[in-house]
């Protein structure tokens, strides 16, 4: 240790202890001219000492030998006739002197500090930072003994002048520190690494978010404001500084103390003896407080513009990166792909540029390219194939729209009294499957094709699908009756019933229009590739169900028409419309609904079954009167009737299906007919029940009061 010990002694004594001015390079050169000249004749006597002697320095550790050479020379035998040939040696070679260890001693930068000449050294510093010559002072020990002087403080004035709209100096600080403040990372409280870019700029530190919190709020802490012995002087004087920060995402910015200052200053204050002093002091501490006050905000603008500048700097440098990587894309033939990307609608940034290897700000390399090119291109690929696949299913779903819009305009031409199938059944068939899925992308499916297509096609396919259904209806029908027949599924006395839907009775052919036999797609379309397109699924009888109940109900309102059960329809009856009255639900005055319940058919098949029904049992005199102060029919259902000649959905407005038959079928009716009709039920023969709705919405009942009741009401 005497060498080492020797050096530092002669770099003191050269250096000695010069006073901090202002000085220009020539000055800095001159008061360090005796430095430069006790390093020469120390690296002088260095040289002339022996290599080998260790003296004053740690012993060198011993290399551990390997496995491999130890098992090498091992195997080699001490003696022997048979000489084998020499295996190579497994020993590593040591590395010349003059290479070992040049961390610390012959690196680039202990070179330049040992042979390039001083006033070379201090013009290369009057080119850089602040911040580069805090760096190099940590490099080697001569560069930190130069730049560490006082006498270097014009260095680190004119370096600071390099900087570009940079505060000067403040007075609390020198030019380390200030430097230290500005262009280290790090956090000053947990020393974690990293970009820490809040700087409180009062307190001439740095921090991380999580060291934020280690602050005492200035005006909420009861430690450091209530309680502090100073809270009396600095609410008044406000001589602490305190920094504004937003310690909570979206939430407003609050102040912060330093307690580590107020304590500083608490003992400064305590040891003022008089009361002039402690007012000067007070006074100082304000005036300073001001100072860095201001100060800070001059250092907050030239900060949040520099990270401006530097954001935009790599900015442009991602930009130039991005658009290397597109030219790479283009050799390979996969830059339109990622154009495609960039140009698709995000909500914020599309997958592309925000791709971690496209939005680096790093300039990009051939051995970059070669690292990155696998990734991005199946990135490209997987996006092609999903691309792809979503173009397809908008084909797909505009093709499967034009054929349901064209195939429900010939559905509302057709007689809905007869079966007629749904688009799940249409689908399923194996022309209108191919037609949708296997005409090619690039060809144009037309409306007209489609409709073309429909009117080849649906004669052939609805009778097969009708016969089927209808015999399966049959099948239902033969487990209660197993005499029943086709003709059997039209009589008034046949009514099914929906298992799904609680009950709900239903006449042919509403089953073959109802939800629950259609809806449920995915129980009975099997076809992967039509599953995602539609709604309704091939018409099932799974939830179907011959009605004895609903069927006895209906039976005993037929025989008390009058009318043979066996061969008497729904669709007779409807034409009979015979005015049946509710004996259970007639209710006497003076109750705001008093009189008889009337209905008309088929209204009482869905009435309660515990009721008694007078059915047609009325005199002539009295059924007229009733009739005549019977409303026109209503119905809660949006189209609960049809036109008896184009079949198009009506409702059961009579002007509306007047202006219809005028309008549509004049060369049909009879206009002098039509004309003076005020109710519904006068133009029965010109219209029928959608069978699309339910038995319930086919008209409303209403009570008849008969004029002595009429009378007490009035009085």
């Amino acid at each position: 240790m005497a060498r080492r010990s020797e050096r530092l002694q002669g770099k003191k004594d050269a250096l000695g202890e010069p006073q901090m001015q202002e000085m220009t390079v020539g000055t800095v050169l001159n008061s360090i001219g005796g430095l430069k000249r006790a390093r020469d004749e120390e690296n002088n006597q260095d040289y002339d000492e022996d290599p080998d002697d260790n003296d004053g320095e740690s012993p060198k550790r011993k290399r551990k030998r390997s496995k491999k050479a130890v098992s090498a020379k091992s195997s080699v035998p001490s003696s022997g006739t048979d000489e084998q040939p020499p295996k190579p040696s497994t020993k590593r070679q040591r590395m010349p002197e003059e290479f070992r260890k040049v961390r610390g001693k012959l690196g680039l930068l202990e070179r330049l500090a040992k042979d390039v000449p001083l006033d070379v050294i201090l013009e290369v510093f009057c080119y850089l930072d602040p911040g580069d010559l805090l760096r190099l002072a940590r490099t080697s020990k001569d560069l930190r003994g130069i730049l560490m002087s006082k006498t270097s403080e014009s260095i680190w004035c004119i370096a600071r002048g390099n900087v570009e709209g940079l505060p000067p100096c403040p007075v609390d600080l020198n030019e380390p520190q200030y430097a230290h403040l500005l262009f280290e990372s790090y956090c000053h409280i947990c020393m974690h690494s990293g970009r820490r870019e809040t700087i409180l700029w009062k307190f001439r530190m740095r921090s991380c978010k999580r060291c934020l919190w280690t602050f005492p709020s200035a005006y909420i802490d009861n430690a450091y404001y209530n309680d502090h012995p100073l809270s009396i002087l600095y609410r008044h004087l406000d001589i602490l500084p305190r920094e504004s920060v937003q310690r909570r995402s979206s939430h407003r910015r609050e102040q912060i103390g330093h307690t580590e200052i107020a304590e500083r200053y608490k003992t400064e204050y305590d040891a003022l003896e008089t009361e002039d002093d402690r007012k000067a002091w007070l006074t100082r501490k304000s005036q300073e407080r001001l100072a860095i006050a201001n100060h800070s905000e001059l250092c907050e603008s030239w900060h949040r513009t520099r990270l401006e500048v530097r954001a935009d700097e790599l900015n442009d440098i991602r930009m130039e990166r991005k658009e290397a990587i597109l030219t790479r894309l283009e050799e390979i033939g996969w830059r339109a792909e990622a154009e495609k990307i960039m140009d698709a609608p995000f909500h914020r940034i599309d997958p592309f540029s925000d791709h971690k290897s496209v939005k680096q700000s790093k300039k990009l390399t051939d051995h970059g390219w070669h690292y990155i090119k696998d990734e991005l291109v199946k990135l490209l690929s997987d996006h092609k194939a999903a691309r792809l696949a979503q173009e397809r299913s908008r084909l797909l779903s505009s093709r499967v729209s034009s054929f349901q819009k064209i195939y429900n305009v010939i559905f509302s031409e057709y007689d809905l009294r007869n079966p007629f199938p749904s688009i799940g059944d249409i689908f399923i068939n194996k022309v209108f499957e191919a037609l949708i899925w296997d005409t090619p992308e690039d060809e144009a499916l037309t409306d007209a094709t489609i409709r073309s297509k429909l009117l080849e096609h649906l004669p052939s396919i609805i009778a097969e699908w009708r016969a089927a259904k209808i015999q399966e209806l049959v099948e239902i029908m033969k487990k209660s009756h197993p005499t029943a027949t086709a003709d059997d599924l039209h009589l008034a006395t046949t009514v099914f019933e929906c298992k799904a839907c609680y009950g709900n009775p239903l006449y042919y052919p509403q089953m073959f229009y109802h939800r629950c036999c259609i809806h449920n797609r995915n129980l009975r379309l099997n076809n992967e590739r039509v599953l995602p397109f539609i709604c309704d699924g091939p018409w099932t009888s799974t939830s179907i169900d011959f009605s004895d109940r609903y069927s006895n109900r209906a039976r005993t309102i037929v025989e008390a028409c009058s009318v043979d059960p066996t061969t008497t329809t729904f669709n007779d009856i409807c034409a009979a419309n015979p005015l049946i009255e509710c004996l259970t639900c007639k209710r006497d005055p003076p109750v705001w609904d008093a009189g008889r319940y009337f209905m008309r058919w088929p209204l009482p098949i869905i009435h309660d079954s515990g009721h008694d029904l007078n059915v047609n049992n009325l005199g002539e005199e009295e059924g007229k009167n009733i009739v005549a102060f019977e409303p026109s029919i209503r119905s809660e259902s949006g189209s609960p009737i049809c036109c008896a000649y184009c079949h198009k959905e009506q409702t059961t407005s009579i002007s509306s299906l007047v202006l219809h038959l005028k309008d549509e079928h004049i060369d049909i009716i009879d206009l002098e007919e039509v004309k003076d009709c005020y109710k519904l039920q006068e133009l029965q023969q010109h219209w029928y029940w959608n069978p699309r709705i339910s038995l319930r919405w086919m008209g409303q009942p209403f009570r008849y009061k008969e004029l002595p009741q009429l009378t007490e009401a009035l009085e």
